[in-house]
């Protein structure tokens, strides 16, 4: 092995190496000796010759890769970044896997207010005791004319509004930029500074923000009070924005109707949690984002970016690492 030949890293656990990953990478390498790292622990002795990583890079390594000129993560959230400064300060370019993440978290996100709206729970537990349960006309919903409220209106938030359409829902797009053409969905685009006179608005409030420190406990107890009574809080964006006692509180007291959670501020959620045994709550594992395909979709986007920084062109989907997102 060469010493001094820089190297082009993708640290992933074995079962989950894209299909002809080496020789993938291999082809876009520009003399670079690539290597497939399944064990974090062979990459001790590398630090100091890793110019390019992607995949699962422990944040404690990063900041000891004195050569890494660009980071690939495999992910869509940057939130780490708080909890290992000495990684932010490395002066690498970061990149998400931004763009994979649409199709599995629209689905997932419909499918859970699908269920709740048509009390699937309940059958399903009714099913369980072999109990032929009967429901009365009153006691269903639907999604149809009502207003969903989507809080980080980026690419998964219009996967969503495309979805939100095929339902014939009325759809608020909040986003921190203003908006400088229609949204091609037809979503009402706002501020995110008109916040609270959008949340009387919506039946569904969804959080898709990323955890930054602007974003940590967003939505406390004076959100909840500006939401409809009969409104939904639902969260496939990530725990940290939420302040679970407040969530709690609006639960218990009825200032909102019920939440879907796939996220929590602690992961995994504490037994001694009050939201697992909240009737109104409906909890999922943090797995909206799982796709059968997942390593592969993000494998491409390393390998788009791959062409984009050996052309020395702009990279997609980077993190302003002080910003978080």
């Amino acid at each position: 092995m060469n010493t001094k030949q820089s190297l082009l890293v993708l640290v992933l656990p074995e079962h989950r190496v894209p299909r002809d990953a080496q020789k993938r990478l291999q082809d876009h390498a520009r003399g670079r000796l690539v290597m497939i790292i399944t064990d974090k622990n062979q990459l001790e002795p590398l630090l100091d010759r890793i110019e390019i990583a992607g995949g699962e890079v422990p944040p404690p390594f990063i900041s000891r890769m004195p050569q890494l000129k660009w980071y690939q993560s495999w992910y869509a959230g940057a939130d780490w970044l708080q909890k290992f400064p000495e990684a932010k300060s490395n002066p690498f370019v970061l990149t998400n896997s931004s763009g994979i993440h649409g199709v599995q978290m629209s689905e997932h996100l419909f499918g859970m207010l699908i269920a709740w709206y048509r009390k699937f729970p309940a059958a399903f537990a009714a099913q369980g005791r072999h109990e032929w349960l009967t429901f009365s006309y009153p006691d269903m919903d639907v999604l149809a004319d009502k207003t969903m409220l989507i809080v980080g209106y980026g690419t998964i938030g219009q996967r969503v509004a495309r979805v939100a359409n095929a339902f014939d829902m009325n759809v608020i797009g909040v986003k921190r930029t203003p908006p400088t053409e229609p949204d091609p969905y037809g979503v009402t685009l706002d501020v995110f500074e008109n916040l609270y006179p959008r949340l009387g608005e919506a039946d569904i409030v969804v959080n898709i923000l990323p955890l930054t420190p602007q974003t940590k406990g967003l939505y406390n107890k004076n959100v909840f009070h500006a939401m409809k009574r009969s409104s939904l809080f639902v969260n496939i964006g990530r725990g940290g924005s939420v302040n679970e006692d407040d969530l709690v509180e609006a639960l218990q007291t009825g200032l909102i109707k019920g939440a879907l959670l796939d996220v929590t501020a602690e992961e995994p959620l504490p037994a001694g949690s009050p939201l697992w045994d909240l009737p109104n709550l409906m909890l999922t594992s943090h797995f909206s984002g799982f796709h059968p395909q997942y390593d592969e979709l993000a494998f491409q986007v390393f390998l788009e970016n791959l062409d984009r920084y050996n052309r020395g062109e702009v990279l997609k989907n980077v993190i302003n690492k002080d910003l978080g997102y």
